[in-house]
């Protein structure tokens, strides 16, 4: 398992990544209309634009999401849920669809991804 990617997750892409842009003074790897990607010390650094509706501050802001190989992934989201995590997202709602993975929130709120995808 390795951390692949933390991401915060902003009301407003364009002047979020703007900031990000000239504080890391570089530019994405990766933009698309609701997610961009920074490349930082071999980690992903995202911003995820929040959907209209959604409440910020009553979610987590920043999300970690850990790679694991194709093996173990099942075993390491059943782990999760029987130590109390539960699952907000996965399956085909999850974008890495066909590929594992889950956005799942631990006992004390903190949401973290885990994924088979190598992107």
């Amino acid at each position: 398992m390795k951390v692949r990617t933390v991401y915060f997750k902003v009301r407003h892409l364009a002047p979020a990544l703007e900031w990000w842009r000239a504080f890391l003074e570089c530019e994405p790897a990766k933009t698309f209309p609701e997610w961009s990607e920074f490349r930082v010390g071999g980690i992903n650094l995202g911003l995820l634009q929040l959907a209209d509706g959604v409440e910020a501050n009553r979610r987590r802001s920043c999300v970690p999401v850990l790679e694991l190989s194709d093996d173990e992934i099942d075993d390491v989201i059943a782990r999760a849920k029987r130590l109390g995590a539960t699952a907000m997202l996965e399956g085909p709602a999850h974008p890495d669809f066909p590929n594992t993975a889950a956005v799942l929130v631990d006992p004390f709120g903190n949401e973290f991804e885990v994924t088979n995808y190598h992107g």
